[in-house]
């Protein structure tokens, strides 16, 4: 992660991170931290559960995992709570871009 971000969500003043929908951050994200939950292998399956459930577009963390954030290649990691995962447009985020990305809600960061 950048520095400036990193600093941001350190000192709280950025409590969300925002990813493009690839496969790559599909599988970091979805398959990783939701999963799990569901006991599902497959980005397809985790969708089709989540929309069956009736979340479609909004992913409820309800067992709020942990990940490490890693200022660029340093060792330098801080670690923090995931409570939502939201796929938004990419355009109203601070990646500007015409494309949908995950919006990963954090709390708790130390």
């Amino acid at each position: 992660m950048k520095k400036e971000w990193y600093e941001k969500i350190k000192s709280g003043e950025k409590t969300i991170e925002y990813r493009e929908v690839k496969p790559y951050w599909t599988k970091r994200i979805v398959l990783n931290f939701f999963c799990p939950m569901f006991g599902l292998y497959s980005p397809e399956e985790v969708f089709k559960k989540v929309s069956s459930l009736g979340f479609s577009k909004q992913f409820d963390a309800c067992a709020m995992p942990c990940c490490a954030l890693r200022l660029g290649y340093t060792r330098k990691i801080m670690t923090a709570y995931i409570s939502l995962l939201q796929v938004v447009d990419g355009k109203d985020t601070d990646l500007h871009i015409d494309k949908p990305v995950y919006a990963i809600h954090f709390k708790d960061v130390r």
